[in-house]
């Protein structure tokens, strides 16, 4: 393997810049250890005993800090792993094991999710909320169908009361502008229209 560059980052950290697996990042000390130079070639062995030995323990651990401070899907977990600059190989080795712990798992997150913020989203901005954290539509339905109470109606009166709408008093622009509104967060037309009705 080639090692096109290596780039200094912060507190000793360095990025190794190769053709065959792009970038991975180690430390001073392991770039010596390895006889890490620009322009040096890094046999299989080495390469081998280097993902084993320092990489792969190293992912692991920063998944698991990661998963620590706070929850995250798989899909973020991997954003973060690869804004180290860690290699897909060993990205997939590091979601394999936290995911053989149960330490991440996309339907609890996604139903945990939901229990915290179903009283004050509707279900499509759930929905929308999860497909942007990368959880399968599969997994969005199943949490939601296990998990969702249909608090919409509640939601929208809530709304309607801080927007002090009052149908004998509003125009119809107004109403209107309310009605949208509503739309926009993702409520039904029949539920806002019933509300609306009502108040």
């Amino acid at each position: 393997m080639q090692i096109v560059e290596i780039r200094k980052e912060k507190r000793g950290r360095l990025l190794v810049v190769t053709e065959e697996v792009g970038m991975f990042p180690v430390y001073e000390k392991e770039a010596a250890a390895f006889h890490l130079e620009e322009g040096s070639v890094l046999s299989d062995s080495d390469w081998n005993r280097l993902c084993t030995e320092v990489l792969r323990r190293r992912v692991i651990r920063r998944a698991m800090f990661l998963l620590q401070r706070m929850d995250r899907t798989e899909f973020q977990l991997r954003q973060k792993l690869a804004q180290d600059h860690y290699p897909d190989f060993l990205i997939d080795a590091a979601v394999n094991y936290v995911r053989s712990y149960h330490y991440i798992d996309d339907l609890r997150y996604a139903s945990t999710y939901i229990r915290l913020h179903q009283t004050e989203k509707s279900r499509i901005q759930l929905k929308l909320a999860l497909q942007n954290r990368g959880i399968s539509r599969e997994l969005i339905d199943q949490a939601l169908e296990e998990t969702y109470e249909d608090h919409e109606d509640e939601q929208i009166r809530c709304f309607l009361l801080k927007k002090q709408y009052d149908p004998k008093s509003m125009d119809q622009r107004q109403k209107w502008r309310i009605y949208q509104n509503l739309c926009r967060k993702g409520f039904s037309s029949y539920k806002i229209k019933q509300q609306m009705d009502l108040t």
